[in-house]
């Protein structure tokens, strides 16, 4: 095997760093390094590994899969149309940067403020389709005893399938995987990333798996509900802000928030001139009484 898992790995993230190819949430600038030279630097087996963002895209809803428990599931019937989705393409046996992944996962998940089930819904899907249901299994119970969150093991859906609707769904977000070739075991050049879908199974967004801070993963998760999870603070920042891909993180849009600043001072002096009003008028009918 040519390709050592470090370098793997390393592949992985410079991939998930090449905006023209990949087009891959980052959350810092390339630098002066060129796409041309980035490119050069990477494993013939690495290439075709990446994201290429296709949001507002949907999912095929029709494709059938199998859970950790070994029952067919329809991908319609996992998402529901009722809650956002947090999706992850993995695979069980990867040597370094699922684990990673998956682990960031549950950090988020255990640390924002929502709750698996009830605000929304985790889908990881494996992009090996020998993937077995036993280990299918196996892997679910880590994770979801490492959550410790009421709902876990119902709300986060690990699915297996053929490579033939595997590759359909990876081919809706634009998630490009490679196997590698030549290998004792079956392993894939992929890309670290958490693609968040609205509740009918459109792409919303795309952030890094490994650098996301929970409360970009609340907001993303808010933003695909349509506002219908989260409190007033979370609507205000999906409003007035966006999520800025170079910086990895959701930024002001200074128009808006001036716009609403200058909403709530008008309706501000408007309640303000209204109470004055009616002082005067009650101080004037007391006048008039005496």
């Amino acid at each position: 095997m040519q390709l050592t898992r470090s370098s793997l790995f390393t592949a992985a993230l410079v991939l998930a760093a090449w905006p023209a190819a990949s087009a891959q949430v980052w959350d810092e600038p390339l630098g002066e390094k060129s796409d041309a030279a980035l490119m050069n630097s990477l494993p013939a087996a690495a290439v075709g590994a990446g994201v290429i963002q296709r949001v507002d895209n949907q999912v095929p809803l029709s494709r059938s899969f199998v859970d950790s428990n070994g029952e067919p599931v329809v991908l319609r019937d996992v998402l529901n149309g009722e809650l956002p989705v947090l999706l992850t393409l993995n695979y069980s046996d990867c040597p370094m940067l699922c684990d990673i992944v998956l682990t960031g996962v549950v950090d988020n998940m255990r640390e924002m403020n929502l709750e698996p089930g009830e605000d929304y819904r985790a889908i990881t899907l494996s992009i090996n389709p020998e993937e077995t249901q036993e280990r299918a299994a196996s892997v679910k119970a880590r994770y979801v005893e490492s959550l410790g969150r009421e709902g876990g093991d119902e709300a986060w859906t690990f699915l297996r399938g053929t490579e033939e609707d595997i590759k359909a769904v990876a081919n809706a977000v634009g998630f490009g995987f490679v196997k590698i070739e030549g290998g004792e075991t079956t392993e894939y050049s992929h890309p670290s990333t958490l693609i968040i879908l609205t509740p009918e199974g459109r792409v919303s967004l795309y952030l890094t798996a490994i650098s996301d801070n929970p409360q970009t993963v609340r907001l993303a998760l808010v933003d695909a509900s349509g506002g219908k999870i989260g409190n007033v603070a979370d609507l205000f920042f999906t409003t007035c802000f966006r999520y800025d891909a170079a910086r990895g993180k959701y930024a002001p849009i200074a128009k808006r928030i001036m716009a609403i600043g200058g909403g709530v001072f008008v309706l501000g002096l408007a309640s303000l001139l209204i109470t004055f009003r009616a002082l005067e008028k009650r101080r004037s009918a007391e006048e008039t009484e005496q």
